[in-house]
């Protein structure tokens, strides 16, 4: 399992909580129909702690292995998300692709913001979507 981590930069014209609410409501929908997704993580900046590295949030996408997530990024799903992002953010974010070393598992409180048979299509490799 590999995870694609991205910065994201809100635009000017919004605020924070109209960032990450057309997030939510209109992006996420639009980035969930990438083929071979997993997961699907954003994470809003509350505060920096120390560094120089500036971000209004991140974005967590997870993937089988990297040729997923190739596939991925070259089908028009993933391109419909590239175009929907400058609707609401800045186009300067820097990603990575990452492997996990988990120690100490992060609590699962729940399904999320949204649930995932709200927005996630039907696929065999989420179960129950």
């Amino acid at each position: 399992m590999i995870k694609v981590i991205g910065t994201a930069y809100k635009r000017d014209d919004f605020t924070t909580r109209d960032f990450f609410d057309y997030w939510r409501d209109v992006h996420a929908p639009i980035s969930a129909r990438a083929p071979g997704i997993r997961g699907y993580v954003v994470t809003e900046v509350i505060r920096k702690l120390q560094g120089d590295l500036e971000a209004d949030g991140f974005v967590s996408q997870w993937f089988d292995d990297e040729e997923a997530a190739a596939r991925a990024d070259a089908s028009p799903e993933v391109a419909a998300a590239w175009d929907d992002v400058s609707n609401y953010a800045k186009m300067t974010g820097t990603f990575w692709v990452t492997k996990e070393h988990v120690y100490i598992p992060p609590p699962i409180t729940g399904p999320g913001t949204l649930s995932s048979r709200a927005w996630l299509p039907p696929s065999p490799d989420r179960p129950g979507a």
